[in-house]
This record gives C-alpha cells, sequence and structure tokens, in this order.
C-alpha cells in the first residue's frame, strides 16, 4: 500500500498541474472572432469546430466535485484575452494555477503555464503573442486514434455521466504511464472538459482520483 500511494500521490500531482482545464461549459453567442475561426475542414464527430466551444463562456465559473484526493475537488474561472487567447484560473484548494491557451482554427495550444498565482492575468497583445507553445492541448478535426501531446483519443462518442448532468457524444483523451496509471479527460463540445480521472492498479489495490463538473456559474 505504501508504494501505491506513493506512485499515486506523484502521478495525481501530475495529473491536475497538466490537463487544464478544465477546461468548460455552455458558450456565449458566437462572436465576430470565433466566427473567423471555425474550420472548414469536416471533423469525424462533428461537421464544424469552433475552438471556443472548448472553454467556457467568458468570466464563466465551473466546480469540480473530488473524488479520492483532496485536491482533486476544483473551482475553474474562464478568462477571454486579446488576440484569440483563453486563461483559466484552476483552483483546487491548495493552489491557483494560471493556464493560457491560444486558439486557432486547427488547434489550442498551452501558452502559459503557472502555479501559485493568485492575481489576475493583464497581458498586452504583443506579450501574449510573445509567449512559445508549451503543448497542444486539442487539434481538430478530432479524430479516434490521434495521439496529441502523448494522449491518445480513444473515444469521440463516449457517454458520460457528472454530478452535472450526463453528457453523449464526449471526447475521450488517454495517456498511460510508465507505473501502470492511466488519466483521462473527457470533453464535450459547447461545454469543453467535464471530467477528469485517474486509474493506478497495483496488485489487488486499485487507487483512483476523478474531478467531475458539478455546477455552472
Amino acid at each position: 500500500m505504501k508504494h501505491l500511494a506513493k506512485a499515486g500521490i506523484l502521478v495525481i500531482v501530475l495529473f491536475l498541474s497538466v490537463f487544464a482545464g478544465i477546461s468548460s461549459m455552455q458558450v456565449s453567442g458566437a462572436t465576430k472572432a470565433a466566427s473567423q475561426l471555425v474550420s472548414s475542414d469536416v471533423s469525424t464527430h462533428a461537421k464544424k469546430t469552433d475552438p471556443y466551444a472548448f472553454f467556457m463562456a467568458d468570466g464563466t465559473k465551473a466546480h469540480f466535485k473530488g473524488v479520492g484526493n483532496e485536491y482533486a475537488e476544483l473551482t475553474i474561472r474562464t478568462k477571454y484575452l486579446k488576440g484569440n487567447h483563453v486563461a483559466l484560473y484552476e483552483d483546487n484548494g491548495g493552489t491557483v494555477v494560471l493556464r493560457v491557451y491560444r486558439l486557432s482554427k486547427d488547434r489550442i495550444e498551452l501558452v502559459k503555464q503557472e502555479a501559485e498565482f493568485y492575481k489576475e492575468y493583464k497581458p498586452t497583445l504583443k506579450q501574449l503573442k510573445a509567449l512559445k507553445p508549451i503543448s497542444t492541448y486539442l487539434k481538430f478535426p478530432l479524430k479516434k486514434g490521434d495521439v496529441i501531446s502523448g494522449r491518445k483519443v480513444v473515444s469521440i462518442d463516449a457517454t458520460v455521466s457528472t454530478p452535472y448532468k450526463k453528457f453523449r457524444n464526449a471526447i475521450v483523451l488517454e495517456q498511460k504511464y510508465k507505473d501502470g496509471g492511466i488519466s483521462k479527460t473527457y470533453f464535450v463540445e459547447g461545454f469543453g472538459e467535464v471530467k477528469r480521472e485517474f486509474i493506478l492498479k497495483q496488485g489487488k489495490d486499485t487507487y483512483k482520483v476523478t474531478s467531475s463538473l458539478e455546477s455552472i456559474k
């Protein structure tokens, strides 16, 4: 059990710090900027892909119910920035992590990530443009079997239950770790990230942590 706990804690820290999410609720009315980003390509799961559909509306706060770890409970605030950038402030009760994403018609990239961030991020457009991509959050069109920054698209039509509601046609990205751990992130177009899950099996023991969308304000 000690080995399970130690391994679990290490991967949980990675899991909670890498995936953004969270990611996301219903998007407000289409803006001119968003419409310019709509891809003309036909996705496997949708005819058109609006990158803003994978984030909440500007100013939205979403609460995620946590199970299995004290830091799995999350509150995520969404803030739209200049030049097709979106900032997420993720509060897990222990720290606030700022993540900034850059949106384009064929991908969403993580361009800034900083923990212990307790102020408002107010960059200029020049400062945003100077940010270098850290990793790819999503790319379009989303197709089953694609690998995005180490995460594999394992489903584009999954059903996922959360305290908020049951979602259909969810997109599931999965990442496997050397110690046997598996993390999954569930996205729903029009809401963004609705659930993240980590499972580690060792012998007869199973360590499981989930963060599931519970409310939206």
